[in-house]
């Protein structure tokens, strides 16, 4: 063979590679299965997480501040201030307003006036309960806040028991 001929061959098989390369990369020609974490790590995490629930008050207790409001109400215990828990307050608004969830009622430690503007101006309906001392979120064990629960003429008939609100607790606070 020609000295030409296998330089135009090498040049040929080059330009091949380089485009092949170039379409090839960041392709996954064999899609695999993400490794799952093993059973004992998956119940352990499980029970990391129910750890915290243990010292949940029973259904049926009554809140003196929530038998005010008539019905089934939806209510939101934030320990922190309102502004701060902002954004979650403006999603759960959202979510009340499109799933029929119950009139949503805040339980916070901000002052009633505070409280009210915050949610004015962002258009959030609620009622407002304060709690200076934070002894509704103590008596609710509101650990991780802000939590959800659900009352019926100031009685808890449901309460947020998983971290990871799923559309379980979203029928179970609706009244389903």
């Amino acid at each position: 063979m020609s000295s030409k001929f296998i330089d135009r061959l090498l040049v040929g098989l080059i330009l091949f590679l380089i485009i092949a390369n170039g379409l090839l990369i960041g392709r996954n020609w064999f899609p695999q299965k993400p490794p799952s974490p093993p059973k004992w790590w998956l119940e352990m995490m499980k029970n990391l997480q129910q750890k915290p629930f243990e010292n949940d008050p029973p259904l049926g207790i009554e809140v003196d501040a929530l038998k005010k409001f008539p019905g089934r109400r939806f209510v939101i215990v934030i320990d922190r201030c309102t502004e701060c828990v902002l954004r979650t307050l403006k999603m759960w608004a959202e979510i009340t307003k499109a799933t029929g969830l119950p009139k949503m009622v805040i339980i916070t430690r901000d002052p009633l006036k505070e409280a009210k503007t915050v949610l004015h101006r962002q258009k959030i309906e609620a009622e407002i309960v304060t709690d200076p001392q934070g002894s509704i979120a103590q008596k609710l064990n509101a650990f991780a806040p802000p939590r959800v629960y659900a009352f019926e003429n100031g009685r808890l008939v449901c309460k947020q028991e998983i971290l990871h609100l799923g559309q379980e607790t979203l029928q179970e606070v609706k009244g389903r």
